[in-house]
């Protein structure tokens, strides 16, 4: 058996008697984003797809997208294995997590597709289709819910050095010295550094920074530029991102060279498609809200309402051209994927590879998310900093935040860093003051290429607070 994973599309149905409008496409049965399994002849693979179904109105199209692929691989791998539903045992569970990990996953990603895996099974039980679940309790745990896996608190966070080689040399086709690699080929410089520049000085996830439109960047007083997100993020949880200002000065340059080119190169391609792409009828700069058409259907949104799918085909029809909308752009004008980014990565960590010896290229290679986690580190030191500074006498003293930081940094440190979700990181930025200034502070003084960040925190604690 063939098996196939599709996700339903409301917008795909648009002409004659299929055609939904906008209303009707929300109160469907089977919910915008669902996955749904198909089996050889084309049919839902029962009950499958009846779970996930079910399972997609309580959770965000993401992560019901999530859990598909997750649940997808279970359903190809019994079926590979002559497996079915019904006669699955607990040494078939065993066999298939030994195989999941096999593969490279990590037990804690394992944990993760443990949970609908379970939910499941236990559907299957609440439905009257299995007498009892297939896996073995042993205590509290089973094949299906392991045992806690214990971490050692794992900050990958970058020094200023490792940043620098890593922007410069590795994205950017210098040679360590500061010349320019001759021999170097990468065709998007300015898109790959100052996409990495965002991410590193505003804690943005990859989903997050990859998927945003230009006219989203409002500029503030300070020289920077706030961002609403909301679509994009983890758990659908609105915050405002600040941008620094010498990250917009990367994106203006960025904008207005090679970008231009690049869009004016794809001017052909993006004509060829336009019936496939998101026309922009209206921007309303003031209030945020954009009016488009996409697939015969009208929308109108706020810019952090506007789904991810929707994002990477947003143009707009300027002056006689078709400007794109998102601010980073490949050679067809539309965004690089996920795993595009991912790919430029990998291509940048391999440059570095040709210079080890150097002290700072001694680390295992950068990815997208530990740009995340410097963030994170940086900002954290200056919050410890500042509460350092009001808990000495005469200062004007410290509440929870302050409380919290200095009486159990690591904890802090570890859940900044860790897989929470940025609305984490944002309930500390909550119970502050000025927070936009805070963090323009904290990469102006970025400057120590000896310390990763999380020394820094440790240090002043030590210290209690005293200057090094």
């Amino acid at each position: 058996m063939s098996l196939q994973l599709y996700f339903a599309d409301h917008s795909l149905i648009a002409d004659g008697e299929w055609a939904l409008s906008e209303e009707a496409a929300r109160t469907q049965r089977v919910p915008e984003g669902c996955p749904i399994i198909l089996d050889e002849h084309f049919w839902p693979l029962q009950p499958w797809t009846e779970f996930l179904r079910r399972y997609s109105r309580n959770v965000s199209a993401n992560t019901a997208k999530a859990y598909g692929r997750d649940l997808f691989q279970v359903a190809r791998y019994f079926d590979s294995k002559a497996i079915t539903w019904q006669t699955v045992t607990n040494d078939d569970l065993g066999d298939y997590r030994d195989y999941r990990l096999g593969q490279g996953i990590s037990h804690r990603s394992w944990q993760r597709e443990t949970v609908v895996l379970r939910a499941f099974f236990n559907f299957l039980v609440d439905q009257g289709l299995l007498s009892k679940t297939p896996w073995q309790q042993i205590g509290l745990y089973s094949v299906v819910k392991p045992r806690p896996v214990s971490y050692e608190m794992d900050i990958r966070a970058l020094t200023r050095d490792q940043w620098s080689q890593f922007k410069n040399v590795g994205l950017g086709g210098q040679l360590p010295n500061g010349s320019m690699d001759l021999s170097f080929r990468g065709r998007s410089v300015q898109r790959d550094t100052t996409a990495a520049e965002l991410a590193i000085t505003t804690g943005l996830r990859l989903q997050e920074w990859r998927t945003l439109l230009q006219p989203e960047l409002i500029p503030t007083d300070g020289g920077g530029a706030s961002v609403v997100l909301e679509s994009t993020t983890k758990g659908q949880r609105r915050r405002t991102v600040y941008v620094p200002s010498k990250t917009t000065d990367d994106i203006s340059l960025y904008v207005n060279t090679e970008r231009k080119r690049v869009v004016r190169n794809a001017q052909k391609w993006l004509s060829r498609h336009i019936d496939g792409l998101a026309v922009v009828d209206n921007i309303q700069q003031s209030t945020g809200k954009i009016s488009y058409v996409y697939r015969r259907h009208s929308y109108r949104k706020q810019y952090f309402q506007i789904p991810i799918q929707h994002r990477a085909v947003l143009v707009e029809h300027r002056g006689g051209h078709i400007e794109p909308l998102s601010l980073f752009v490949g050679t067809t004008g539309k965004p690089p994927s996920q795993r595009s980014w991912h790919n430029t990565f990998t291509q940048a960590n391999r440059r570095l590879q040709h210079f080890e010896g150097t002290s700072h290229y001694n680390r295992r290679p950068i990815s997208p998310h530990d740009l995340r986690h410097t963030f994170a580190v940086v900002l954290l030191q200056h919050l410890q900093l500042r509460a350092v500074q009001k808990s000495r006498p005469g200062g004007a003293g410290h509440g929870t935040l302050s409380e919290h930081i200095i009486s159990n940094p690591l904890l802090t440190v570890q859940r900044l860093l860790g897989h929470a979700s940025p609305s984490t990181t944002m309930i500390y930025l909550r119970y502050l003051e000025e927070a936009d200034a805070l963090i323009q502070r904290a990469f102006d003084a970025w400057g120590d290429p000896l310390k990763d960040y999380s020394d820094y925190v440790i240090d002043h604690i030590l210290a209690g607070g005293k200057q090094n």
